[in-house]
């Protein structure tokens, strides 16, 4: 019992951190490949300031890698199957989405599906 506690407590802890939008969205961009902050910001339209906040907070919970090649720092997922399971995910909510169309859920779903087949090509 107390292993199913601790695996939970931790998968809480996931949960909660990546449960802002700016940060699905950044796990999402980084399904197709290395980025810097900089490509993140103007990709995501998000100030290059919160997107390393958000690259921090991933990278303490070892989702996000980094790398520097010269003077560029480079991210990427550590674990890439993570958003095609964020992807997945949407199926599970897409009856909460209130403010999204059905045509929207799947817009999104195929966009995203999209980049994730481009990284395995």
């Amino acid at each position: 019992m107390p292993s199913r506690k601790i695996v939970a407590n931790e998968l809480a802890h996931v949960l909660r951190q990546i449960s802002h939008p700016d940060r699905i969205r950044l796990l999402l961009k980084l399904q197709s490949g290395d980025q810097t902050v900089n490509d993140l910001g103007d990709i995501l339209e998000i100030s290059p300031t919160r997107v390393s906040q958000h690259l921090g907070v991933l990278r303490a919970i070892a989702l996000v890698e980094t790398e520097t090649h010269g003077q560029k720092r480079v991210y990427r997922l550590a674990q890439p199957d993570l958003a095609l399971w964020l992807i997945d995910g949407i199926d599970f909510i897409a009856h909460r989405l209130s403010r999204a169309t059905p045509a929207d859920i799947d817009q999104a779903k195929k966009m995203w599906q999209a980049e994730a087949l481009e990284t395995v090509i």
